[in-house]
């Protein structure tokens, strides 16, 4: 297990990755799948309107499902968890409550259609800003990993230098 030494300033942000945890990904996947349907329903019922919003929110989408498995990949590389936990931020409530921020953005474009334009550009800006905060994270831990690593070694060829030279 890789040094824990850079973990506790996070508190919780990323941790040792928990075995008995399912790597169940259906909560933030059926929330993408929503809101993605969102976007496209509501850029087919007014193209001239909700185009571009939609397409913001479809490439906030694609955005976050690569930086889940840019996180997914570095979460089996180094074995540190790199979901985002303790954190209190707007920009991070959606993470994993994708689905509860279509419902949101739904209901409100349901009653006043004019809304959807602001809501889905809003929702693409959080969901985008979740997402660079992930990669982030996933840098950020690749980095340290690293640097813990180059120090060992560092250690190591210390040490062995050092017994050559008391061999003589």
């Amino acid at each position: 297990m890789p040094n824990a030494s850079h973990r506790g300033e996070f508190e919780g942000a990323a941790a040792p990755a928990r075995a008995d945890r399912p790597a169940s990904a259906v909560g933030p996947a059926l929330g993408t799948v929503l809101t993605l349907a969102l976007a496209l329903v509501f850029a087919w019922w007014d193209p001239a309107q909700n185009r571009w919003p939609a397409l913001a929110l479809v490439v906030a989408l694609g955005l976050d499902a690569a930086a889940r498995i840019v996180a997914r990949l570095v979460r089996q590389r180094t074995g540190v968890e790199t979901e985002f936990r303790g954190l209190r931020s707007p920009m991070l409530v959606l993470g994993n409550a994708m689905g509860f921020g279509a419902a949101v953005v739904a209901v409100a474009a349901g009653v006043c259609p004019d809304l959807f334009p602001l809501l889905a550009s809003a929702l693409a800006g959080l969901v985008a800003m979740g997402a660079c905060a992930r990669l982030a994270l996933a840098r950020m831990v690749v980095a340290i990993e690293a640097a813990e690593q180059a120090a060992a070694e560092a250690k190591k060829a210390e040490a062995t230098k050092r017994g050559e030279g008391t061999r003589r």
